[in-house]
């Protein structure tokens, strides 16, 4: 398995976890680690054009904690160039981001 880190992702930011064209459409995992010392609340959407798909909408993670999604949370997507971006918004806190892969 091959993995992606993402650190210190921070609050009111929205960033891209994978952009399309990265064609990384084998996703096994995605692990959402809370490493402030308060709670944060976390979306993570699929994104396209002006069209926006949640997998999460403002989940809160509490201080100390890893939100863990799988295969079975249905986390495989399209990422080709004519696919989707996997992006992530924090309304509060701080989070590290692995996302593990097949290949």
């Amino acid at each position: 398995m091959a993995t992606l880190q993402h650190s210190g992702i921070t609050n009111a930011l929205t960033k891209n976890l994978l952009t399309a064209g990265d064609n990384i459409s084998d996703v096994k995992y995605i692990s959402i680690a809370n490493t402030a010392d308060d709670n944060a609340f976390v979306s993570l959407f699929l994104n396209k054009g002006d069209s926006n798909y949640y997998l999460l909408f403002n989940k809160k993670i509490t201080v100390g904690s890893t939100l863990t999604l799988n295969q079975d949370d249905n986390i495989a997507f399209n990422n080709s160039t004519k696919g989707f971006n996997l992006r992530i918004k924090l309304d509060a806190g701080r989070v590290d981001v692995v996302i593990t892969r097949k290949i």
